[in-house]
């Protein structure tokens, strides 16, 4: 299944590798979606329950078996040639990585020539690299005749980027990528690996997104130091994951001052994303923007994941008419602000974000993930 926009991208990748590496094979294309958190940040690799919708905006390959046995990645400008898929440490890691992946499950993954075409803004939060790897395991798939459950499709993806390419994430965004819903939002436990689909219910609410220009690195030092330190915190106290943990044990831990903060995000965090699912199947959509906006606080406060022109985006919209509620979004030291707003106050919250940072400004509408999308190539 394929919308005019993602058929749009994927004549715009085919273009590329066309571009690149001349006439060749029929290539096979895939299209993912991004991701958007809604409530639940920083805690998915602690364990902790997450709430997100998949979104438009999003990455096309087009992939096909090289005639010259060398790998080709073609991105805008950007053209790799290589001889191998693994790192080297240039625009095709990324890309070619998702091979690596499969070829250590045991698939013959040919070498191949891929075109790239995103509207999905690289660095803003918006899962951008687990879409990538996510379409590009779908289309060598797709080029392949072969098929995979959805949880196998987002753990190839997960392998790539978190042990092919080091990036120490956890599963949130493949497997919002992956499973999300087709008209809803995903809560995604991430200590069981259980998923609830809750519907979008307010035709009055949109959500409106601006991206600060100041983007992140997911495999960072800063965000490596705030895993670590939520993962030394859990240990000190013993317990598996954040939603075991308790303001007592937090307490009686008698913790570094840093590392009980951590873990009093993840604590309220992973709540605050429980309790967004019931605010939406209420269609209470007051009571899911304040948890957004608690969400920004504590991610500001206590995980220290913000920045100042994230914070001072979040406060200009926060204070428009219209606006329910704001957050940074995803691993945070730059990227996007995403705001719950009434529809026919959308451009006036558009325009507050944007006079705050210069930033470009976009709305944000629900999308089905990869499993709905490419039922060709993902089994029930």
């Amino acid at each position: 299944m394929t919308t005019g926009e993602s058929r749009a991208l994927i004549l715009a990748a085919q273009e590329a590798l066309e571009n690149a590496a001349g006439a060749g094979p029929a290539a096979s294309s895939a299209w993912a979606p991004g991701r958007c958190t809604l409530v639940g940040e920083h805690v998915d690799y602690a364990g902790g329950q997450v709430l997100c919708v998949a979104i438009q905006l999003g990455i096309a390959v087009a992939l096909r078996r090289s005639t010259t046995e060398r790998f080709r990645v073609a991105s805008g400008e950007n053209v790799v040639t290589r001889i191998e898929a693994g790192p080297r440490g240039d625009v095709g890691d990324r890309v070619l990585a998702p091979v690596v992946a499969l070829r250590e499950r045991g698939i013959a993954v040919p070498v191949v020539e891929v075109g790239i075409a995103a509207t999905l803004p690289a660095g803003a939060g918006l899962a951008s690299s687990a879409a990538l790897m996510v379409a590009v395991t779908a289309a060598i798939l797709r080029l392949l005749g072969l098929r995979m459950t959805a949880r196998d499709l987002a753990a190839v993806a997960l392998s790539a980027e978190r042990d092919v390419l080091g990036i120490p994430c956890g599963p949130l965004d493949q497997r919002a990528v992956v499973d999300a819903p087709a008209q809803g939002a995903l809560l995604l436990d991430c200590a069981t690996g259980a998923e609830v689909s809750v519907g979008w219910l307010w035709p009055e609410a949109v959500l409106v997104a601006c991206d600060t220009g100041t983007h992140h690195d997911v495999g960072g030092a800063e965000y490596r130091r705030r895993r670590e330190e939520t993962e030394s915190g859990l240990a000190a106290l013993s317990v598996e994951g954040c939603q075991d943990l308790t303001e007592a044990a937090i307490v009686a831990g008698h913790l570094d001052p840093a590392i009980e903060r951590r873990l009093r995000h993840v604590m309220a965090e992973s709540r605050r994303a429980v309790e967004g699912a019931d605010a939406m199947r209420r269609a209470d959509l007051v009571a899911l923007g304040r948890l957004m906006s608690a969400s920004h606080r504590s991610l500001r406060d206590l995980h220290e994941v913000s920045t100042p022109i994230l914070d001072t985006v979040v406060s200009a919209v926060e204070a428009a008419p219209g606006c329910l509620g704001a957050r940074m979004v995803g691993a945070g030291f730059g990227g996007t602000v995403v705001a719950l707003v009434t529809l026919e106050n959308a451009e006036a919250c558009r325009s507050a974000m944007a006079d705050a940072c210069g930033g470009e400004t976009f709305l944000l509408r629900p999308s089905p993930g990869v499993a709905v999308l490419s039922p060709d190539v993902v089994q029930g």
